[in-house]
């Protein structure tokens, strides 16, 4: 449990919480404990953990509703793993929020973070992928002498594996094993065109019309209402301000989702 006399003593509060909703306290002391934090690096915000762990608490049913909404195929996967896995993600993550130098400032608490953790999760709990990183990085800890879940793509440097057990690996983590590039290069187009799923997990979810985006290539379909005033409750928005940027997010990402078709038809 978080020391809050001493959290307030040590990062003081401007607001009048008898004042101010429940919601509208949380939001605005979120933004405040933020501001305490340094301008000058992730690394220096990264050493504030007293304020990491105020802010979890104080958004502690954000977690759940992320973990009680984002739908992951994988039967073996529960609520608590789901919880579990979007702190984890968000303590990844958690000091990029209100930093000027790199993101935009102008973002709510659960705009900027709910489309990211969401992704994360998706790769880390997916469950042919689990099942496969799981199997792989077990070998690779029984050489090191270390547990899978703490197999890094460092360690790939240091073990013995088959040439396609290699390769599967280097898939898991995101990237080509250096070793290999070398082989790979001639190969390598510098204007490469990715025929991939739908852009996921990125730094570029910039806007409410982007959230509403992810929100439906999420759920593949379009949003109801009923989605829309959820979404209002969690982001602390207007509900008429959700629903007159829809449309705007539905044409975008018709225009999207046309302008992949074509490169689809046309590279494939």
């Amino acid at each position: 449990m978080i020391d809050w006399d001493a959290i307030n003593s040590k990062y003081p509060s401007k607001l009048d919480k008898d004042s101010l909703s429940e919601a509208e306290y949380r939001k605005l002391r979120t933004i405040e404990l933020y501001d305490y934090l340094p301008q000058t690096s992730l690394e220096d915000r990264a050493k504030y953990t007293d304020i990491r762990d105020a802010v979890v608490e104080l958004n502690y049913t954000f977690f759940g509703y992320i973990a009680s909404h984002k739908f992951i195929n994988n039967s073996s996967v529960s609520y608590e793993d789901k919880f579990q896995s979007a702190l984890f993600h968000f303590c990844e993550m958690w000091t990029k929020f209100k930093f000027a130098a790199k993101y935009r400032t102008d973002l709510s608490f659960a705009v900027f973070f709910k489309p990211r953790i969401t992704e994360c999760m998706e790769r880390e709990l997916d469950q042919v992928k689990y099942s496969l990183r799981r199997s792989l990085c077990m070998e690779v800890g029984n050489q090191l002498g270390k547990h899978w879940g703490k197999v890094t793509y460092d360690d790939l440097k240091l073990v013995d594996l088959p040439h396609e057990k290699m390769v599967a690996l280097q898939a898991v983590f995101g990237s080509m094993y250096v070793a290999d590039l070398e082989t790979h290069a001639m190969f390598i187009e510098s204007n490469e065109v990715d025929l991939g799923d739908f852009p996921a997990y990125s730094e570029n979810y910039n806007s409410i019309t982007d959230m509403l985006i992810h929100e439906m290539v999420t759920e593949e379909r379009p949003l109801t209402d009923k989605d829309l005033k959820t979404l209002a409750n969690l982001l602390d928005l207007p509900l008429e301000k959700l629903q007159n940027l829809l449309p705007e997010a539905m044409d975008k990402l018709h225009t999207q989702l046309l302008q992949r078709q074509d490169i689809i038809e046309t590279f494939a």
